[in-house]
């Protein structure tokens, strides 16, 4: 019961990620003005130029094994693929290939669960997120602390638990300004 529970928070985590990067970013004072300078003295953590290259990596990779397939698809820098699919079996077929792939690139073909130390790392990246949003001027709310955060994300059924790409008082961005901050301020991200 215990693994299947971690399974469930992964898959949340996963799918959070996912949802959050095909949305954009969630809300921002629509004066906010993501081409202009930090308003505060801002450096990208580490992990966000490594995750940059192991994303691209990874991207590259997976790429060449789906053209070696003989699928026409575009793989982006999440690892999904651009274009719709025409049917499910069409999907099922893609996502069965694609799991060859990863385990032809050394990788699980479905992504594991996320470990405690793990979440906690990516606990200590979306506070990084979050202080990389407030320095190109977004108002954030609080953020949750980690004991609350973890409890939230580990608990059955919990799809309330803090993301910094999800406060309510960012809702006012456009679109484009959302794409702007995702560029600046990307998500954690794990080939997993």
């Amino acid at each position: 019961m215990r693994e299947d529970r971690k399974g469930r928070s992964t898959l949340r985590v996963a799918i959070a990620g996912v949802l959050v990067v095909t949305a954009g970013l969630v809300g921002c004072t629509s004066s906010v003005d993501p081409s202009a300078s930090p308003s505060v003295a801002w450096t990208d953590p580490v992990w966000v130029a490594e995750q940059a290259a192991e994303r691209e990596e990874y991207r590259a990779e997976m790429q060449s094994c789906l053209d070696g397939m003989g699928w026409h698809v575009t793989v982006n820098l999440d690892g999904g693929i651009v274009e719709p699919f025409t049917s499910d079996e069409e999907l099922q077929r893609n996502v069965a290939d694609m799991e060859t792939c990863r385990v032809s690139m050394g990788l699980p073909g479905k992504r594991l669960p996320a470990t405690l130390d793990e979440l906690k790392t990516i606990y200590t990246q979306l506070l990084d997120v979050r202080n990389c949003l407030i320095a190109h001027g977004v108002a954030m709310g609080p953020a949750q602390s980690e004991d609350a955060w973890l409890d939230a994300i580990q608990s059955d059924g919990a799809d309330d638990y803090w993301h910094p790409y999800s406060d309510p008082g960012l809702e006012a961005l456009s679109m484009d300004k959302q794409q702007a901050l995702e560029a600046l301020c990307p998500q954690p991200w794990s080939r997993g």
